[in-house]
C-alpha cells in the first residue's frame, strides 16, 4: 500500500511507520540530516497559528443532524479543545456556539474536528479566525 490517501485512512500506524523507515533508509545520509533538521524545526514551531489560553466554558455544538453540549478547556483565535462524550470523527464539520472570554459576546462559528482526544473530546479548527481573541492578547 503506497498510495498516501489509502495509508492515511489505515488505522494501522505500524504500516505508516514501516513505510517511513523504508523511504528514509533509501535516502543518502545528507538528505536524512536535512529531513531531520526540517522535522525538528517543524516540531519546535508547532502547529498553532495563535497562542491558546485556558478557558472553561460550556459550548453547544452541532453536526448535520444532531446537537450536543460539551465543555471548552482552552481556546485560541483559530480553535478550541472540547471535552465531550460524543464520538465524532476527525475532519467532521461542526458548528459551535459559545461566549468569548472576557466578554459576554456570544459567537456562532463553523469548524472541523482537527484531532480526537483518546479520553473523551476533540480539537476543533475554526473555518475563520476570531480576530478579537488575537486583539485581546496584544492589548494585555
Amino acid at each position: 500500500m503506497t498510495d498516501p490517501e489509502k495509508m492515511a485512512k489505515d488505522p494501522n500506524i505500524s504500516v505508516i511507520t514501516a513505510r517511513l523507515f523504508e523511504l528514509i533508509l533509501q535516502m543518502p545520509t545528507i538528505e536524512r540530516q536535512v529531513l531531520l533538521e526540517e522535522l525538528e524545526e517543524k516540531k519546535k514551531k508547532g502547529k498553532r497559528k495563535s497562542p491558546r489560553e485556558k478557558y472553561f466554558k460550556d459550548v453547544d455544538f452541532a453536526t448535520e443532524d444532531r446537537v450536543f453540549r460539551g465543555f471548552i478547556h482552552d481556546i485560541s483565535a483559530n480553535g478550541v479543545l472540547i471535552e465531550a462524550s460524543e464520538t465524532l470523527s476527525a475532519g467532521q464539520e461542526i458548528t459551535l456556539a459559545f461566549e468569548l472570554p472576557n466578554t459576554n459576546e456570544h459567537v456562532k462559528i463553523k469548524g472541523k474536528i482537527a484531532r480526537i482526544i483518546p479520553n473523551g473530546g476533540f480539537g476543533v479548527e475554526f473555518d475563520k479566525t476570531i480576530d478579537r481573541l488575537n486583539q485581546e492578547k496584544k492589548s494585555e
